[in-house]
């Protein structure tokens, strides 16, 4: 896989956002669907994907309660943070100039 995901997805941009803010926290598969408002399979096939491409690297709880279900905790590994920074800027820069354009053209309605 090339340096980073492949195809740019909001809900990709969604879970990148979810991770850099928990700074040096990992997070659990089920706190980032809390965080984003997706669906288990469209975070777990992310996470997949970013972590074949090192933005990400995770483990798995060892210490677990009895009837508890082990939870497998990610974390942007040191390339990840830069890349996913790099990443948002780039989309942040490409949107704003659209969203301008729609507000001079009249085309948002409040």
């Amino acid at each position: 896989m090339p340096d980073g995901p492949v195809r740019v997805t909001g809900p990709l941009l969604a879970v990148l956002n979810a991770l850099l803010e928990a700074d040096d926290y990992e997070l659990h598969g089920w706190a980032i669907m809390k965080a984003t408002g997706k669906s288990g399979p469209t975070i777990y096939k992310i996470l997949e994907r970013l972590a074949e491409s090192r933005w990400v690297s995770s483990r798995w709880d060892t210490n677990t309660e009895p009837g508890k279900p082990r939870r497998r905790y990610y974390q942007l590994t040191g390339h990840g943070v830069a890349s996913a920074r790099e990443l948002i800027a780039q989309r942040q820069a490409k949107t704003a100039p659209a969203i301008r354009t729609r507000l001079a053209f009249g085309w948002c309605q409040a």
